[in-house]
């Protein structure tokens, strides 16, 4: 979001500057030749800004003075030390090795978290909010004034709403915020307000009088967004509805590239034979202690729902105690949080948040039946619930589904409906705006939410 891109322009160069001048000084000052300093710093730099990015670091609105912060900043320095440790090793002992990974580290996150508090006080306490006018009475206007005042790290008040002359969205608009006439002049409206951002909310075809209307009443300094693109910068998800779905059936027919999909395929191929070679030993151990544990096969198949609607055999290894679960329609949240259900095999509670069962699934993205990235793959018994409960739902089939994706790594696992409406949003929010180098960055962050048993 243009917005906020000062505030990460801020942060990268802040954290440049600490992992640079930090890291040569203390690798000079510990001993290490002038080239050897500046390659061990040039590596800590790269890997720092990469892992704060991918994990999330710079969204500086989103970091609150909490010990879970805390923790995954403290986190993140050490992965970016993890190549610099690597090299370390080979210029110089373990000793020299530890000693100059403590030391770097604690300074490192000393003055990252420092910074990040102050500027964090400064935005929340200090910064003076942005006054936002949408235009529109009807629920799209409602619900877009509902995320900016509950996103309170945006650092904006909705001052209003200015009516588009549409008489039948005003019976059903009740807010307590203020409603300005449509006969009120729109020009004296953003300067007595003093707003900063004008989203236009109208559902309907705007007459010619509205839009002289706004292009003669809104200064040029003042920001101009159609609520269904604010929508996605500041929640990350697709705005879903009928118009909405038209439009992403334009763009998604017009992004069809041979190109993106001989990368994607390629891509494919080698993340899932990385994944599928480094972790076979852990798999190989998991599958003997499944099998020493109830005596039954460690490796199931189970029927899913992939691109258009196909169904395929997908790999994963069991982690429960065999049982013959199948949801029913309206009861879809029994499915819940497995993780504490009895069924689980106890050692396998880590094998779960950590996702190595799911890493077999390997096997069916190298037959061409799924993705690395893309929407969750669901068990078909599921999709016949959602597709009747969920409008729009099997959109989500346009592409293949994927081992990770962007619902993942934003929410989890989620089974309740409400939940898997919300998943839908990210699932589209992909679709729309999906890369290569992208999905690169959402495989790469998975990966450090499943090391630290997060990934959904």
């Amino acid at each position: 979001m243009h917005m906020l891109s000062k505030s990460v322009l801020l942060m990268f160069l802040f954290d440049f500057i600490i992992l640079s001048i930090t890291s040569i000084y203390t690798g000079y000052h510990l001993g290490l030749s002038y080239a050897g300093a500046m390659l061990t710093a040039g590596l800590i730099v790269t890997a720092g800004i990469i892992t704060m990015f991918l994990k999330g670091h710079y969204k500086i609105r989103e970091f609150n003075i909490t010990k879970k912060n805390a923790y995954l900043l403290f986190e993140g320095v050490i992965f970016a030390h993890v190549p610099a440790a690597l090299l370390l090793l080979i210029l110089a002992n373990w000793i020299f090795t530890l000693w100059f990974l403590v030391k770097n580290i604690l300074i490192v996150y000393i003055f990252m978290y420092l910074y990040r508090a102050m500027f964090h006080y400064y935005l929340f306490y200090i910064k003076k909010p942005k006054n936002v006018l949408i235009v529109g009475t009807n629920k799209n206007a409602k619900l877009i004034a509902e995320e900016i005042i509950n996103k309170k790290a945006l650092k904006m008040n909705v001052a209003g709403f200015w009516e588009d002359n549409q008489p039948e969205d005003e019976m059903n608009f009740d807010t307590d915020l203020k409603v300005f006439r449509h006969s009120q002049d729109l020009k004296d409206i953003i300067k007595t307000e003093k707003i900063d951002i004008v989203i236009v909310a109208v559902t309907r075809r705007m007459e010619d009088t509205l839009l002289s209307k706004m292009v003669f009443g809104i200064p040029n300094r003042i920001k101009v967004y159609k609520m269904p693109d604010f929508y996605e910068m500041v929640t990350g998800k697709y705005f879903v509805d009928r118009m909405s779905i038209n439009w992403l059936f334009y763009t998604y027919m017009n992004k069809r590239s041979y190109v993106y999909k001989f990368c994607k395929r390629a891509y494919d191929i080698i993340a899932a034979s990385i994944i599928l070679t480094v972790t076979f030993p852990i798999l190989l151990y998991i599958a003997i202690r499944v099998k020493l544990t109830d005596g039954g096969n460690p490796v199931y198949t189970q029927m899913r729902i992939g691109r258009g609607g196909k169904h395929f055999k997908m790999y994963k290894l069991r982690t429960m105690y065999m049982n013959d679960y199948v949801p029913k329609e309206g009861k879809v949240a029994d499915t819940g949080d497995q993780d504490k259900d009895d069924r689980v095999i106890p050692f396998c509670k880590f094998v779960r948040r950590a996702r190595f069962d799911e890493i077999p699934q390997m096997i069916n993205i190298l037959k061409g039946e799924m993705s690395i990235v893309g929407p969750r793959t669901e068990w078909e018994d599921l999709v016949k619930i959602y597709s009747k409960e969920i409008p729009y739902y099997t959109c989500r089939q346009w592409v293949k589904t994927g081992w990770t994706g962007w619902a993942q790594i934003n929410q989890g696992h989620c089974v309740l409906n409400d939940d898997i409406a919300e998943k839908l949003q990210y699932d589209l929010y992909y679709l729309k705006h999906r890369n290569v180098l992208w999905e690169i960055g959402i495989l790469i962050k998975a990966v450090f939410l499943a090391l630290g048993g997060r990934h959904g």
